[in-house]
């Protein structure tokens, strides 16, 4: 027993020295982010002009913020691998290791995105299949993308397979990939179509498994502190968690782009000058004989907004070269509907083609009638089978974006490029004085080095047809854009070229980052996305610490108040729980969020239940006349069925949580099943320690006062004989429960049923019919409005373009909430500032990962009920005992469900069905075990003492002595309720309602419904 002691204490000194120095780093860590913020404010001046008000002051304001904000940074980045003291023996703590190992917040708290990305699938095994034109092979690839949207527990090549031989039994898969060179050796004519599936899975899986690192090497060099990423194989989704983020479109940029790098000769505009008057002329006759109409652009505008100076490609020609208006000298009739679109570039003086590659520019919005004329075989057929067109990267500087239109010259005989970017060794990004940008130089290995001194070599020896030498561009061409088309001066050798033009130092680093990462394998899709803005992560750090300390301090004087002296060291061990508990989320990284922090609450809550059991117990054999060190013994030998039943149970959900729940749902389950964990080892071992030091030097432990130890006792309550009422009460609020289910059915959040949710904050208080009525036509139907926490907050809902595809599709949305909002705001912001400060989070969850949000919440409960049965069953060997407490669980989850159908709406704060519900109702499935799990313990104990009593009076004897237990728990998580409830804000308020109902429905229906329905069905068994 010593032995055993000695263990416990040494292993419980061990954690507490390990934690001290796990919480270290993060003190560590803050010291120098202090030390920044210092270095910060001594190098901005952030006293606003005299004058300055409304709209120029908040716009002052955001610029030295940022100003702000970069200097920090570069400190933190100057000192990462700087020791934090300089002191022998400790030199190795720099910032860096002391950050990476310190407290992580997650985007709740501290602000930031996270994404979950779908990797194309389709379009990866169309790549496989060297986009192969069966009719048969691309209707199986899009069925089973279709398909994949409602199957989503089949893996994509499983659901190819079985579209395509469901179009046509009879067919082979080897005719389409025995062909490809890639699998020469691998797959032959004869191979079956399980072989070819079994051959194309392995690089499917590779592929996805590249894009991946690719994309995690994106991350780690995008300068993320504590990113989370991580790969689900079996669906192809990619998620990600990266606190702080600023800038979200500058993360689906660098995450989107699949990095396709390469090199093309390009046509002269001179070379093509003849063939582009042709296609004018073309589009003429077409707009004639078919009397098509196209929107007309006024050229005179269109030439102010083209800033060609600003362009690399015309640099030399200046101001002698425009875009030349053809409106002003032809009647109306006469314009081709080309140059309506497109303007042709020359000489205004001369009427002579412009040099370089450029043969056109066009705004934004006119790109796409570009396009389609092009591809008309009237026109494109003029031109050189080898010529290809792509537009720019970057538009020109203007009030309206404008693009350049590039010629590249194809090779006949291959259509790859003469070089691409997996030649690339390095590419870092500097800024050029000369042309005042920033620049991105590459260096290549030594295969891309001769390469590009042949192609270099060729450029530079060009001739136009007349004969006239010239000095060719050749286009650097990202994801088929073009990024520039420097003209090549000279052979260059080394392996050494520069990509111009970009318009920040972040600009430059994404670039180079993309290119030093590689190319992704396939496209990736954002299908979910949510984004905290950091003054929202700074209000829930402030609601979740009220939270956390009010919690603890009434649970604690609770605690002292009813056990006296017995409570203090209750407290100590819950304390020491608390602590063991932080450091080990720390030291596994898990990130700090509101959920965690509701998770540890709820350790305190079954830390306090265990405690609660113990000391009723000791009480309990004091009441018998033992002395209180026996009393103790006795106690606690009594206790551990109870307490390790009822902890279990509860893991059995925690662990449910893991497998199912996604994001902050997993963190919530990690948090719970770690600190049942810390939990028993610190109530029901180091607590035991305590009483032993505390007897051992003599002091006088009390287990509570006069008015405490008599409150419960000489309760005789016949529990069993009101359960006829009991079960009619339970039958009517089960069936209103169903009944509003199905008729009135939930208020879904956004992450079940899919669509995009803004958080907005305004400058005064609004109304929600005021705001829907604003958007309902521009985002064609009324979108969901809802007070989010104070009456100056709204959420808003939308299904509007969810199915888009691109970055573009969330700057619209919020470019046209902000534009009918704007007029709300009595000092209107601009709309950077809009994004930055008023919008405080966003949420975008497309269809298919909604329905698996749904799919594996409603499996989540599922299999937590059926866990707990089966343990229940396991534990207790009596079929009586399993059905009563599986009666009480199925109970419970359907009436505070039915709480959310009847009254939303109803209530002042939302009662959405979201993945946190779900949470909340899973832990009330394991909180409502532990209590009927106490309960049978008991009952099986007093049936062993008094086989020779009915079932009926072990059954109520057993509820009384365990009523001040029950009692005492239910309130001390009610509490912690309570407190989550009222300063938890508006993220944990749902949660918090559904603790509040469960906590009240599980107590009665583990007195009530579980016991009765045990002794009825034993009854029953034994008749």
């Amino acid at each position: 027993m010593q032995n055993l002691k000695g263990i416990i204490k040494t292993f419980a000194i061990l954690l507490v020295v390990i934690g001290l120095i796990q919480i270290s780093f993060t003190f560590l860590a803050r010291v120098v982010e202090g030390r920044a913020d210092k270095y910060a404010a001594a190098n901005v001046n952030t006293t606003a002009p005299a004058g300055l008000s409304g709209a120029a002051l908040i716009q002052y304001t955001d610029s030295v913020e940022q100003v702000s904000k970069n200097y920090r940074r570069n400190f933190l980045d100057s000192v990462a691998g700087k020791p934090v003291f300089d002191i022998p023996g400790l030199r190795f703590l720099d910032y860096r290791f002391c950050r990476d190992n310190s407290l992580k917040l997650g985007l709740d708290l501290k602000g930031g995105m996270s994404l979950v990305l779908e990797i194309n699938e389709d379009e990866l095994l169309r790549n496989l299949a060297q986009n192969n034109r069966s009719e048969l092979f691309n209707k199986a690839v899009e069925n089973a993308k279709k398909a994949q949207a409602t199957d989503v527990g089949t893996d994509f090549l499983t659901l190819f397979q079985k579209e395509f031989e469901l179009l046509d039994p009879k067919a082979k898969l080897a005719a389409i990939f025995a062909t490809v060179e890639a699998y020469s050796g691998k797959i032959n004519f004869n191979s079956t179509n399980a072989e070819v599936i079994a051959v194309v899975r392995q690089d499917m899986d590779a592929a996805i498994s590249n894009t991946f690192q690719v994309l995690k090497k994106r991350i780690d060099q995008f300068g993320v502190a504590a990113p989370n990423i991580s790969l689900q194989k079996s669906t192809g989704r990619i998620i990600l968690e990266l606190p702080g983020v600023e800038d979200p479109s500058r993360v689906r940029k660098l995450l989107q782009q699949t990095a396709q790098l390469e090199f093309w000769n390009t046509y002269d505009n001179r070379e093509l000058w003849g063939y582009i008057n042709q296609a004018y002329e073309a589009a003429k006759l077409l707009n004639k004989e078919k009397k098509e109409e196209v929107q007309t652009t006024d050229s005179s505008t269109l030439a102010t907004t083209v800033d060609t100076s600003a362009n690399d490609l015309l640099a030399g020609l200046g101001d002698s070269t425009t875009v030349k208006s053809d409106s002003a000298k032809k009647a109306e009739d006469e314009i081709s509907p080309l140059v309506r679109v497109l303007q042709p570039l020359y000489y205004q003086e001369n009427g002579q083609p412009a040099e370089g590659p450029a043969i056109g520019v066009a705004l934004g919005r006119d790109t796409a009638e570009v396009n389609r004329l092009f591809a008309n075989p009237a026109i494109k057929n003029i031109f050189p089978n080898n010529a290809r067109f792509l537009w720019a990267m970057n538009p020109t500087d203007g009030a309206q974006p404008a693009y350049y239109l590039y010629a590249i010259a194809v090779n006949p005989s291959t259509p790859d490029a003469p070089l691409t970017g997996a030649v690339i060794k390095d590419a870092y990004s500097e800024f050029d004085p000369m042309k005042g940008s920033f620049a991105v130089n590459l260096s290549m290995n030594n295969v891309g080095a001769t390469k590009w001194e042949a192609l270099t070599d060729e450029a530079v020896r060009a001739k136009l047809p007349n004969g006239t030498d010239f000095k060719r561009s050749i286009a650097i061409v990202l994801d088929n854009r073009v990024l520039s088309a420097p003209v090549v001066q000279e052979k260059i050798s080394g392996g050494r070229s520069s990509i111009s033009g970009q318009k920040s130092q972040d600009e430059a680093m994404d670039l180079a980052n993309i290119l030093k990462s590689g190319k992704l394998e396939a496209r990736t899709v954002v299908i979910e996305e949510q984004i905290v803005g950091p003054s929202l992560g700074e209000e829930s750090i402030r609601a979740g610490l009220l939270s956390l300390v009010v919690g603890f301090l009434l649970v604690f004087l609770f605690m002292v108040a009813y056990y006296s002296t017995s409570g203090i060291i209750a407290n100590a061990a819950m304390l020491l729980n608390v602590f063991i508990l932080v450091a080990a989320l720390i030291s596994f990284g898990a990130a700090f969020t509101l959920p965690a922090m509701a998770g540890i609450l709820l350790t305190l809550a079954m830390a306090v239940d265990a405690n609660v059991i113990i000391n009723e117990r000791i009480r309990e054999e004091i009441k018998r006349g033992k002395g209180v060190r026996l009393a103790v013994d006795e106690g606690y030998q009594h206790s551990y069925s109870a307490i390790i039943d009822g902890n279990l149970t509860t893991m059995v959900v925690s662990i449910v949580l893991m497998v199912f729940g996604l994001g902050p749902i997993y963190g919530f389950g990690f948090t719970l099943f770690a600190g049942i964990l810390t939990s028993l080892f610190t109530a029901v071992l180091v607590s035991r320690l305590f009483f032993n030091w505390a007897f051992d030097r003599g002091y006088n432990l009390t287990f509570g006062n006069s008015f405490t130890m008599n409150l419960f006792k000489g309760y005789n309550i016949d529990f069993y004989s009101k359960r006829k009422i009991t079960y009619a009460i339970s039958a009517v609020m089960m069936i209103a429960s169903i009944a509003s289910m199905v008729i009135f059915g939930f208020d879904l959040g956004v992450d079940f049923k899919g669509g995009r949710s803004y958080v907005i904050q305004f400058d005064k208080p609004v109304t929600t019919t005021q705001i829907a009525g604003l958007l309902e036509k521009e985002l064609e139907g009324a979108p969901q409005v809802k007070t989010y926490g104070s009456n100056n907050q709204v959420s808003i809902t939308t299904d509007y373009l969810i199915d888009a595809v691109g970055v573009n599709a969330d700057s619209i949305i919020e470019q046209k909430v902000y534009e009918k909002v704007k007029g709300v705001y009595d000092t209107p912001p601009s709309f950077d500032a809009f994004r930055a400060k008023n919008v405080k989070s966003s949420i975008k969850i497309e269809a298919a990962i909604a329905d698996d949000i749904r799919s594996s919440s409603w499996k989540a409960i599922l299999f937590g009920l059926l866990g707990v049965f089966v343990y229940i069953f396991a534990r207790f060997r009596k079929l009586e005992f399993a059905a009563g407490s599986i009666v009480a669980l199925a109970h419970d989850p359907i009436i505070v469900l039915g709480v959310f159908s009847l009254f939303k709406g109803i209530m002042p704060f939302s009662l959405e069905i979201d993945q946190n519900i779900i949470a909340a109702v899973l832990t009330l499935i394991g909180y409502s075990v532990n209590d009927t799990v106490v309960v049978f313990d008991r009952i099986r104990e007093y049936m062993n003492l008094y086989p020779a009593h009915s079932i009926e009076k072990n059954v109520n004897d057993s509820i009384n002595s365990t009523l001040s237990r029950t009692i005492m728990t239910v309130f001390t998580v009610m509490i912690v309720s309570v407190i989550l409830f009222l300063f938890g804000g508006a993220t944990l308020r749902g949660f918090s309602f559904a603790l509040i109902v469960g906590l009240i429905v599980g107590t009665y229906s583990s007195i009530f419904v579980a016991s009765p329905i045990m002794v009825d069905i034993a009854k029953r068994k034994k008749k």
